[in-house]
């Protein structure tokens, strides 16, 4: 099974499609910003711990080589050479030191001779006392180095440098900074580390709040669990919907066409995969490229697709006001037919049940005064003539048409006509044969129904109402004629009366001549009007069936 059919299998949706809908009702904005800030906060605090662990050696080095630099300034300055080689100028070494510490800001500068006494200290009582640390041995070999060590003020980075006069070793400069200011510089360049962290998780944020937005945006505003749940109700409805569905974009490629549209396109002699492809390649006259290039919509429009007729509505998908395709609907136009002639003999039945029965109730009137008067003997005359008129008319009928279904038709509008106290004649020449083809005989039906209608309408408001049809068959081509006692139609309205939803009788008209109309279009017929004087109106129709074999 494909994974279109599990989508819109409905066992499928229901154990598995609906259960992932109920976990996924968190908001799209919610579910990234917990993703990315989750992402962003785990990358940004190992970054963090790692620049950590690498501030710690950088900063105790770049504070090891300034204790350095300090260091072997001082060895090399002769007025510190002389002042530490004269045994008297002891005194000096003090004053000189103090002042440079002053000036770099270490935390203390001291100078020993060969023994490892202090010549210098910021402690002066620590000056002649013997240098604290353990470290110096090196020093007082000739060695420069770096070195930390707890000391009289405590632990601290300490450069040891020798001091030479004359080629000789004289004494050791050492400059010292106390771990506690290496760890505050490396605190104060962890905290910026830690702002700049902040700064890149919130930009981080607002960025997902952004980018959220916009995929909302594009979304149409849903949700994703919403955009799930429509997913699964539009499969289903798409799979549940007898009529025939295809969707193509703006360049004319099918995008979507459903089991009902791949059936009938199979009845057509249309295979194979049709997603991808060219809607025009594939389906003759579809016309989804125009319907998505013009914007205008095409409804109930007859449509041959190799040797079958579908009936088509096509219109634009229109989304924000941009067109982002073309859709069309369609049906078997054979069962729509099928169906529509089931329709019209329930109604014709109707009709004829309806309109019998007012006759009946009104000659029940006449039988209830007739007795209610004891006029038997005209009673019994009248029931007579009934009998008789009914069983002559059936008779009569049958007699001249053929066609049970034509002749039930004209039962119901002779029935029709009585009701609405209308004289309507057939023609004492009718001779119709029995029609095999279904199609015509709806289309026959179609258009003596209209006429007769249009007839029955017309001449409710004159004194004589009087109609008068006749249809005959004249090597194999139909004539239909129904004359009218009505008022007449004008000469200007005769282009205009098969217009649809053109009538003078008010609104929701105007569409039984319309078909009438359709029905000689289709059998390659003619129709004429002819106004009749001093009053009245002909209808003339031709109509050539297609030869049955």
């Amino acid at each position: 099974m494909s994974y279109y059919s599990k989508i819109i299998h409905s066992e499928y949706i229901r154990r598995t499609v609906l259960p992932m809908i109920g976990a996924m009702t968190m908001r799209l904005q919610t579910k990234l910003i917990i993703m990315v800030s989750t992402i962003l906060m785990t990358s940004l605090l190992a970054v963090y711990f790692f620049l950590s662990s690498y501030t710690y050696e950088t900063v105790q080095n770049e504070m090891g080589n300034h204790a350095k630099a300090v260091s072997s300034i001082i060895a090399v300055s002769p007025e510190f050479i002389q002042a530490i080689a004269d045994p008297a100028a002891h005194e000096r070494v003090q004053e000189l030191a103090e002042a440079v510490r002053r000036e770099t800001g270490d935390e203390y500068i001291s100078i020993i001779d060969m023994r490892g006494i202090r010549l210098s200290h910021p402690d002066k009582d620590k000056i002649g006392q013997h240098f604290a640390g353990g470290d110096e041995a090196a020093a007082l070999q000739g060695k420069s180095y770096i070195s930390v060590a707890v000391g009289t003020l405590g632990k601290s980075v300490r450069a040891f440098q020798p001091v030479y006069y004359q080629g000789r070793q004289v004494g050791v400069v050492v400059t010292g900074v106390s771990m506690e200011a290496v760890q505050q510089a490396i605190d104060k360049k962890n905290r910026q580390f830690f702002l700049i962290l902040i700064v890149v998780w919130g930009c981080g944020i607002v960025l997902t709040m952004m980018v959220a937005k916009r995929i909302k945006s594009t979304l149409l505003g849903m949700e994703p669990f919403a955009i799930a749940r429509l997913m699964v109700e539009r499969n289903t409805v798409i799979k549940s919907v007898r009529e025939g569905v295809i969707v193509a974009d703006t360049e004319g490629r099918l995008q979507l066409v459903n089991r009902e549209a791949r059936r009938i396109f199979s009845q057509a002699g249309i295979q194979g995969e049709l997603i991808g492809k060219e809607a025009s390649a594939v389906i003759p006259n579809s016309r989804m490229l125009e319907i998505a290039r013009s914007g205008k919509a095409e409804f109930d429009q007859e449509q041959r697709i190799n040797t079958m007729y579908i009936l088509t509505n096509r219109m634009p998908l229109v989304v924000e006001g941009k067109i982002i395709g073309a859709l069309a609907t369609f049906r078997d136009l054979a069962e729509i037919k099928k169906l529509a002639e089931e329709l019209t003999g329930v109604r014709r039945y109707v009709e004829a049940l309806r309109a019998q029965a007012h006759e009946f109730r009104n000659q029940l009137h006449v039988i209830n005064g007739l007795i209610l008067n004891e006029h038997y003997g005209e009673l019994s005359e009248y029931i007579r003539e009934l009998s008789a008129m009914g069983d002559n008319e059936i008779r009569w009928v049958n007699k001249h048409v053929r066609d049970s279904v034509l002749a039930a038709f004209f039962m119901s509008k002779l029935s029709r006509g009585r009701e609405m106290g209308v004289d309507l004649i057939l023609d004492s020449d009718i001779s119709l044969p029995e029609i095999h083809d279904g199609d015509f005989r709806n289309g026959l039906v179609t258009v003596i129904g209209n006429l007769i209608d249009n007839a029955i309408d017309a001449v409710q408001f004159t004194d004589t109402k009087k109609i008068n049809v006749c249809v005959t068959v004249e090597d194999g081509d139909w004539f239909i004629q129904v004359e009218d006692t009505g008022p007449g139609v004008d000469a200007a309205e005769i282009t205009r009366i098969f217009r649809k939803g053109y009538s003078t009788k008010g609104e929701n008209r105007g569409f039984g001549l319309f078909l009438v109309g359709k029905v000689v279009e289709k059998y390659h017929g003619h129709i004429s009007v002819d106004k009749r004087e001093p009053q009245g109106t002909v209808f003339t129709v031709q109509l050539v069936p297609e030869e049955e074999g």
